[in-house]
């Protein structure tokens, strides 16, 4: 059995959805890990383990996220030691998908049936821990794809579960993930001086790959 934790990101040009999945067994070491990370960085920056880590304005200097100021090069290094330890997590895998921003159901279907496929060689099954925002539309995709006669996911259990990000270590995860993959596919100057266009390669330890559209 597995946990899914689902987030996005993008663009005008592309969506990226990155999909952190979770050994249930598991859960609670990885739980652990990211809570004494979490610690760490209390320590040693003042950001509280209460601070929600939204990749797009941790990385870009938006918001407070310490009593004293954490300069934009000190939060991009915390961003790839954030995916670093990511990487780590016991038995952690991540999945990724990577289309045009007018394809984002077309996304998110990609994503679910390349998920699906590895549940299937795993002999497992998984039910979905998503971001609050488009809880109809992926909720009604989900159903579809269950009740297709192909049975596109039939190793997905139940309807998606939303959260709210701040309430939630592992989408808050999966968000730095997919931004990651955002800037390597769309590097801009302001985040690529940081590093941040290769900051994707650190999750290769864990990465069942890139889906992308047919040709």
């Amino acid at each position: 059995m597995h946990l899914i934790y689902i987030d996005d990101s993008g663009d005008e040009e592309l969506c990226v959805f990155s999909a952190l999945m979770i050994r249930a067994d598991k859960w609670n070491a990885c739980l652990e890990k990211i809570k004494n990370f979490r610690r760490d960085m209390q320590t040693s920056d003042g950001i509280s383990v209460y601070t929600e880590f939204h990749a797009w304005k941790f990385v870009s200097g938006r918001g407070k996220i310490a009593d004293g100021v954490v300069p934009k090069g000190r939060r991009c290094q915390i961003f790839k030691q954030t995916l670093q330890m990511i990487a780590m997590l016991p038995e952690a895998r991540l999945f990724n998908v990577v289309f045009p921003t007018k394809a984002s159901g077309h996304a998110y279907e990609a994503l679910l049936e390349g998920i699906n496929r590895a549940l299937q060689t795993w002999d497992s099954h998984a039910i979905l821990i998503c971001d609050e925002g488009k809880d109809a539309i992926y909720t009604r995709l989900v159903r579809r794809m269950q009740t297709s006669k192909d049975g596109a996911i039939d190793r997905i259990l139940e309807d998606p579960f939303f959260k709210q990000s701040d309430q939630s270590y592992f989408i808050q995860l999966s968000d730095f993930c997919a931004y990651a993959l955002l800037r390597q596919e769309h590097p801009i100057e302001s985040k690529t001086k940081y590093g941040l266009d290769e900051a994707f390669n650190l999750l290769e330890p864990i990465s069942e790959g890139i889906i992308r559209p047919n040709p």
